[in-house]
Formats: structure tokens, C-alpha cells, sequence
């Protein structure tokens, strides 16, 4: 059971028994091999799961560590940390799906995923079934199929920040016996705990806000012990293990997590209600709004904030966009997201350049987008970086 303990005491306590050492910080175990000291030694290790001191492909100390400081925040029995968020989710492919099964999936959904997906059709024959209004419970429930083994939920997605009732689509999954897998990656577990809903699996692409210093590459997911060890066997085979000095960076990172995600929140907060008046700007989505049509969804499943993630339309169309993030000083054009400083990309100069048209409509990658993972700087100057790209693109003609 997780330990009645807040998420900054679980970040700093919860994973110390996971330190073989009397060090206060666990040091960094850079090694591949650990010695046995008897032979019997290898027989229980090779047998066992996750084994922190027998090969690091296996397990090591500080993927221990980061492991049940996420677990527990969580609110899991059981995590696993890869060597990338997109591994945590091939694994979970792997693990649970088969040539011809079915998925569904909202229309709008990170693009890594939506390739992984895009191959698994092309190459395994998965069907799938993609949601465009996912606050449409009924939309759900008619895209179940016989052959369907996940519903994917991406709640809020990447980039248009649509909103998901996590606990109406596990009970809709659970009458049909369905497995459930959410994306945590943008709410992170200080604003959104997918299993207390109902949610199977929850992942996340670490490198955001849980490693949260854009220092690091690494992936996590969590959930029953059962699926979670299922991944791991797959892991031990496949090999996307996060190396000892990741797993170390990730363990800082975690130790100040909900403070940072706090902070960026409160700014995003202000930023979205900023941005709400700005001439230049056709619509803002961001879930805190009540103009955001799953603000009472996300009053109901998110805590402490609606995150630090804001996306913003520009009304002159591309080339604003282009010049907007090329005018900016304090905020970082970059694809990325969830470090403490601010990110901005425009999907349809950048990430999304050369997505089909269609593929684009599907995913809500409109030319004016703007992307926004907002930072913990100080809000006056976001306001005022964000003045000067809004002067330069009003001087698009």
C-alpha cells in the first residue's frame, strides 16, 4: 500500500531502502556485473525479478531506487524505468498486444505514438479505432470490438490538450474486460494519478517532468505487480534498460518534483488567462480555463493545478508562427517538454513539417498552433517575451 506520506516526502524517503550504502544521497553504481559471492547466488538471481545487485541489463540500485519512488507516488504496486518514454510504450505493445488485435486510441495522440501504432498496423495487421471527441463516452463504448485488447488515453494529449474521463473509460474497458493504458506524461502524478481512476498502466516518458531538467532520456510505467513484471521479462530480453547514471539524474529530478510542477502550473495558469486576451490570438487550450470544454473533468481528476502544458493559436496562420518562436529570448524554441525552462514549438514548421495533411487534421496540428510547456521562471518576463513575439508576427504581411 502506498505510504500515507505527501509527494515530496515519498520523492526524497520513499526509495532509501532501495541504498546498500550509508551514503544520505544513494551513490551512482556505474558497473555492468555485481560480484556473487557464493554460486548459489547466481542460481536465486537468475531466477528472480529485477534482481538490483546481479547485472545491471536486470536491475541496478538506482533504477530500484527511482523505481519505487514512482511506484509509490503512483499509487502502484509495482514500476519499471526504461531507457526512454517510447520504450516504456513499445513494451507495453509488446506485452499485451498480438498480430490482428484491436486498439483504440484518440485521434489526437503524441506523434511517437501514433508511428508506433502506424507500424503495428502496417507490419502486425492491428486495427484501430481512432476517438475524435473523447470526452464522448459513447464514442468510446462504440469502437469496442470483440478483437479489442487496450484503450489508450492520453489525458491531457499531446498537442491539443483534450481531456479524458479516466474513470468512465476503465469502467467502460472493465464490463468488457479490457486492459486500460493512460499516458501520464503531462500531468505527471502531482496532478493526476491514472490507477485511482480505474486505469491498468499508467506511462510516462520521464525525460519531462519526473527527470524535469531536460538533463536526461528515460521512460516509466507502473501498475498492477503482475503487468509490470510481464513488461520486465520483455525488458531483460529486449534490452531498453535505463543506464545507472540516468536513473541516478532521474532520482534528483524526482526529489523536487512537485515542486517544480507546481510552479509551472501556477505560471501556465496565469499565462493561459493572459493569452485568453490577446488580439493576435484565435483560442487557448489549456484545462484550468472554464472556456476548456473538459474543465470540469479536470476539476474532477486533476489536483494541485491543470499543469504546466498550454497550447495557443495564432490567428495569421504559419509564418506568424514561424516568426513568433524565432522573436523569442527567455523562451526556448525546442520540441521537448517539462524541463524548468519555458519550451515553445510551432508542430507545423516543426515536429509535424512533413505529416500528411490528414494526419494532421487528426491530430488537431493546425498552422497557427503554438505548443507551450511553460517553465518556473518569473512570470512578468514570460509576459513580456511573449510581447515581443507577438510584435513580431504582427509584422507579417
Amino acid at each position: 500500500m502506498p505510504k500515507p506520506w505527501g509527494p515530496t516526502t515519498i520523492a526524497i524517503h520513499a526509495g532509501r531502502h532501495c541504498n546498500p550504502t550509508r551514503a544520505v544521497i544513494t551513490p551512482i553504481f556505474q558497473t555492468s556485473v555485481f560480484q556473487l559471492l557464493e554460486n548459489r547466488e547466481g542460481a536465486e538471481f537468475s531466477a528472480s525479478v529485477e534482481p538490483p545487485t546481479f547485472y545491471t541489463r536486470w536491475g541496478n540500485p538506482n533504477a530500484s531506487e527511482a523505481e519505487a519512488v514512482l511506484a509509490e507516488l503512483e499509487g502502484a504496486e509495482r514500476a519499471l524505468v526504461t531507457a526512454s518514454g517510447m520504450a516504456a510504450i513499445a513494451l507495453v505493445f509488446e506485452a499485451f498486444l498480438k498480430n490482428g488485435d484491436h486498439l483504440v486510441a484518440p485521434a489526437a495522440i503524441y506523434l511517437g505514438t501514433e508511428q508506433l501504432i502506424r507500424r503495428w498496423e502496417a507490419e502486425r495487421g492491428l486495427k484501430v479505432t481512432w476517438v475524435q471527441n473523447t470526452l464522448d463516452l459513447g464514442e468510446w463504448e462504440a469502437a469496442i470490438r470483440p478483437q479489442t485488447r487496450l484503450l489508450w488515453v492520453e489525458t491531457p494529449s499531446n498537442p491539443t490538450l483534450a481531456l479524458t474521463d479516466l474513470a468512465a473509460v476503465a469502467g467502460l474497458a472493465k464490463r468488457h474486460g479490457i486492459r486500460t493504458v493512460a499516458d501520464n506524461t503531462f500531468p505527471s502524478p502531482i496532478h493526476t494519478k491514472p490507477l485511482a481512476f480505474g486505469i491498468d498502466l499508467s506511462v510516462a516518458s520521464a525525460t519531462k517532468y519526473l527527470g524535469g531538467h531536460s538533463d536526461l532520456v528515460a521512460g516509466v510505467l507502473a501498475g498492477r505487480d503482475a503487468d509490470v513484471v510481464a513488461c520486465w521479462h520483455l525488458a531483460k530480453l529486449l534490452g531498453p534498460t535505463l543506464d545507472p547514471m540516468a536513473a541516478w539524474l532521474l532520482m534528483r529530478g524526482l526529489k523536487t518534483l512537485a515542486l517544480r510542477v507546481r510552479r509551472a502550473s501556477d505560471n501556465a495558469q496565469a499565462l493561459a488567462q493572459w493569452l485568453l486576451w490577446q488580439p493576435h490570438v484565435a483560442r487557448v487550450d489549456y484545462p484550468g480555463l472554464p472556456t476548456h470544454p473538459g474543465h470540469e473533468i479536470a476539476l474532477r481528476q486533476m489536483e494541485k493545478g491543470f499543469g504546466a502544458m498550454v497550447g495557443f493559436e495564432l490567428r495569421a496562420g504559419l509564418a506568424a508562427g514561424q516568426r513568433f518562436c524565432e522573436a523569442l529570448e527567455v523562451i526556448t524554441r525546442g520540441v521537448s517538454l517539462g524541463g524548468v525552462e519555458s519550451l515553445i514549438q510551432h508542430p507545423a514548421s516543426m515536429s509535424h513539417l512533413k505529416t500528411p495533411p490528414e494526419v494532421k487534421d487528426r491530430l488537431g496540428i493546425t498552422d497557427g498552433l503554438l505548443r507551450f510547456s511553460v517553465g518556473i521562471e518569473d512570470q512578468p518576463d514570460l509576459i513580456a517575451d511573449l510581447e515581443q513575439g507577438f510584435q513580431a508576427a504582427a509584422a507579417i504581411r
